[in-house]
């Protein structure tokens, strides 16, 4: 049956355009065009984030095993720096301590700036951010890093922050290998004060023998899941309510018996219900999605067809509106060597809800190998969301997202906390706009190994405008803004007088790409392009396998505008097919991309 529809999703894409565009197209952009060299080392997930909350979002891409660097990479104008030979502590960390897992990036001071909370084999360590220098303050906030008794497995796994205690700053739950025992830092400023007993943690953590890859109840994530107002703890396969501050193993009394064997999973509202629903990618080549209903959890894997994806290896689970239609969609990276990458577009039809697997046609085709945990991050800040994934056979691979053809609507916000969290992680974002309700919650980190940029982001498919906003804070004011400008990301600051503040890119304003005329066209079309400076150029057309079709450009131009046709030809001078094509604008700076339709 999966089989099936993927050849009708084909067949369709051959010989028409309304399904091809209903579908985001993803190129793998050169990386060190945009200052990710490749670095061929073994990596294992990666964290993003606004480190230096610049407006960009940055990426810490963590290496494995052995006495290996990882690498922070600052984000400006699309374009990154590497910045982690500033930092001898965290590096004299990361080679004492052997295997790198799950680095959060979070203000646990509010100062401003994300600070970097890292484990390994037997320690976990918090580094604070000294203007982009990470130093190490582990023994000063008195992290405990002792072995708990003889065990053969052991290590750091996750943490996942919130503000426990309503006091305006972020506490830390930590999960290891082999200890029964979940760590809950309490943040007291300038001591980190273990409750796990006190809030009801003592002997939660499920006991196993998986070795690097911790146990099930070890993949964590703060949810309000009942939406009353406190957050929840989701920890593998239990689920605990808060209940006035002890947290309450309710699993089975609301239903909730998932899959145990979890790899990775995330909450979010896929059928617009206007509640957080669970989804989980396991082993055993098993994923599952159960939807809530009211505080009553009902397994909906097959009524979603998420049954037919069976896809081994995953090795991240990243969630996000790609095609910025209204609903969120599921992105997993793959890392079994011999499959694509999987992306599930999220759909509905007749009132029915469904994933479908479109990763083929979506620019993921023949990309295999070596890939460990990805990253969500509009590194380029055009509201479409990209993909970078940490790879030893290939550095690191960047998905630059092309979205649509026609564009999607969106509409993005960086929230700021002043009476609450500096980050605002505990925040619930309600969008109102072209009659759908969309709710998010912020959260960090997202589960084991992996960290999206938290900027709250929303598609909003044609709607023209939002209706409003609504924002309640982590400690509990409600905010409500209309009148916003789509097709921009906002600043937000709790309770300012001027809460809203556009952000706007600052990508070079000569340097620029065109949509093609006419389009779609047959037989030629017309490609403007404008550089800022004398420099080598090319301009390519791609089909959507990523497969060089004509080479219009490969030369050194002057600053300035510039004009090439294509006569839908390729480089053997045969006619192209109708469908789908890319054509991309590469200098020695950056990459441009746009996608045009040849029509019969």
């Amino acid at each position: 049956m999966k089989q099936l529809l993927f050849i009708v999703l084909y067949i369709i894409s051959l010989v028409g355009v309304n399904l091809a565009q209903d579908v985001p197209l993803f190129i793998k952009t050169e990386s060190a065009t945009i200052g990710l060299p490749k670095v061929l080392v073994d990596r294992w997930g990666c964290s993003a984030a606004d480190i230096d909350r610049n407006g960009w979002p940055d990426l810490f891409n963590n290496k494995w095993r052995g006495r290996l660097d990882s690498e922070i990479y600052m984000n400006y104008n699309g374009v990154f720096t590497d910045i982690y030979g500033n930092s001898p502590e965290l590096r004299a960390a990361e080679w004492e301590g052997n295997a790198t897992r799950t680095p959060v990036l979070v203000d646990f001071d509010n100062d401003g700036d994300r600070d970097l909370m890292i484990g390994f084999d037997y320690s976990h360590h918090m580094f604070r951010n000294d203007n982009n220098v990470f130093v190490n303050i582990t023994q000063q906030l008195g992290l405990i890093n002792k072995v708990p008794g003889f065990v053969t497995t052991y290590g750091y796994e996750q943490s996942a922050w919130i503000d426990w205690d309503n006091d305006g700053d972020l506490d830390c739950l930590v999960a290891q290998t082999n200890n029964p025992n979940f760590l809950f830092y309490r943040n007291d400023g300038d001591k980190f004060v273990d409750i796990a007993a006190q809030v009801g943690l003592t002997g939660a953590n499920e006991m196993g023998s998986d070795g690097d890859r911790g146990f099930n109840t070890t993949r964590m994530q703060w949810i309000d899941w009942d939406l009353d107002g406190d957050p929840d703890l989701s920890a593998g396969w239990k689920l605990f309510r808060n209940d006035g501050g002890h947290l309450t193993e309710v699993s089975a009394a609301v239903g909730f018996l998932p899959f145990h064997r979890i790899r990775f999973f995330d909450w979010f509202d896929y059928d617009l219900d206007g509640d957080f629903d669970f989804f989980l990618c396991g082993y055993e080549d098993r994923d599952e999605v159960w939807r809530n209903d009211n505080g009553t959890f009902v397994n909906a894997t097959q009524e979603t067809m998420l049954d037919l994806f069976t896809d081994n290896g995953q090795a991240s689970l990243n969630v996000g509106d790609f095609d910025n239609d209204g609903d969120q969609d599921c992105f997993m990276s793959i890392n079994d060597h011999e499959d694509i990458e999987a992306m599930l577009l999220n759909e509905e039809e007749g009132g029915v809800r469904s994933f479908i697997s479109i990763a083929q046609f979506a620019g993921f085709a023949d990309l295999i190998g070596d890939r460990k945990g990805a990253a969500i991050l509009d590194y380029d800040m055009d509201g479409l969301l990209d993909i970078l994934s940490p790879s030893l056979d290939y550095g690191t691979l960047v998905y630059h997202n092309t979205g649509l053809t026609p564009p999607n609507n969106w509409i993005g916000f960086d929230l700021w906390g002043s009476k609450s969290n500096k980050d605002a992680l505990g925040s619930l974002v309600t969008l109102y706009a072209g009659g759908k309700k969309q709710i998010r919650y912020t959260k960090a980190a997202q589960c084991w190994k992996m960290q999206d940029n938290p900027y709250v982001h929303f598609g909003i498919g044609k709607a023209a405008a939002i209706d409003s906003l609504v924002i309640r804070w982590p400690r509990g004011d409600v905010e409500t803004f209309t009148n916003l400008e789509i097709n921009q990301y906002h600043k937000i600051v709790e309770l300012a007088s001027t809460a809203v503040e556009k952000k706007k890119r600052q990508a070079p304003s000569r340097f620029n790409l065109e949509q093609n005329y006419p389009n779609p066209f047959n037989p030629s079309t017309t490609i403007v392009y404008e550089l800022e400076q004398a420099q080598e150029v090319s301009v390519t057309v791609f089909n959507l396998f990523g497969e060089e079709i004509a080479k219009l450009v490969d030369q050194k131009q002057a600053a300035g505008l510039h004009r090439v046709v294509w006569n839908g030809m390729d480089q053997q001078g045969r006619p192209a097919p109708a469908g789908l094509y890319l054509y991309q604008l590469r200098t020695g700076q950056a990459t441009l991309s746009r996608k045009m339709v040849l029509v019969q």
